[in-house]
């Protein structure tokens, strides 16, 4: 009989243990003290595409909630709050906040150049740190692109890995991101002649 018993308390004791280690949570970007029961939690692993999840973003914007994309690891959880506005505007900034996604691979703005791991911490202090008008930065900004019919591959793993390289900083700038659409640029039309008479 004793040791029916000591077998359950052990395996109580081992769940309680389980159920005690816990879980830490990140949040980066805007807002980090709202309300939860405006956030809308999303996984990048629900979206078939990259045009379905910007267009979900946007969705849940312009319906006054707040998009939440959630990165789950072993204890740990992180929240990237994603910068949109539902009416856009005009703001372009310098081509060394973009990171395209090419086949699940980041690269620099309009380059082949594929940014690596290790040069994410470069990066981000050199690249992705946001100037207003001031000589020091203001925040951190990395805008994310990608074809509308490319795929969400790599994304959450580049996104894994610059929180990591910022949580290293122990800084109290803001980490943003935003994700846009690439859009090709197209030539300019050919100027007409103007034919003399």
């Amino acid at each position: 009989m004793n040791l029916k018993f000591a077998k359950y308390l052990i395996i109580t004791l081992l769940l309680a243990s389980c159920e005690m280690q816990e879980t830490e949570i990140k949040n980066y970007g805007f807002p980090k003290n709202e309300s939860g029961s405006l956030n809308l939690s999303l996984e990048l692993s629900e979206f078939k595409n990259y045009g379905k999840l910007i267009d979900r973003i946007r969705e849940i914007t312009c319906n006054d909630s707040i998009p939440k994309l959630v990165i789950k690891e072993k204890n740990l959880i992180r929240n990237i709050y994603p910068t949109e506005l539902c009416e856009p505007i005009i703001f372009d900034p310098d081509g060394k906040h973009y990171v395209t996604f090419r086949k699940g691979k980041p690269y620099e703005w309009q380059t082949i150049i594929e940014i690596l791991p290790d040069s994410l911490s470069k990066k981000l202090t050199e690249d992705f740190s946001y100037y207003r008008n001031s000589d020091k930065p203001q925040s951190y900004l990395i805008i994310i692109e990608s074809e509308r019919k490319g795929n969400v591959n790599g994304i959450e793993k580049f996104i894994t890995n610059i929180t990591q390289e910022y949580d290293r900083l122990e800084t109290d700038l803001e980490l943003n991101f935003a994700f846009w659409e690439s859009i090709r640029y197209l030539p300019p039309p050919p100027v007409n002649e103007i034919e003399s008479e």
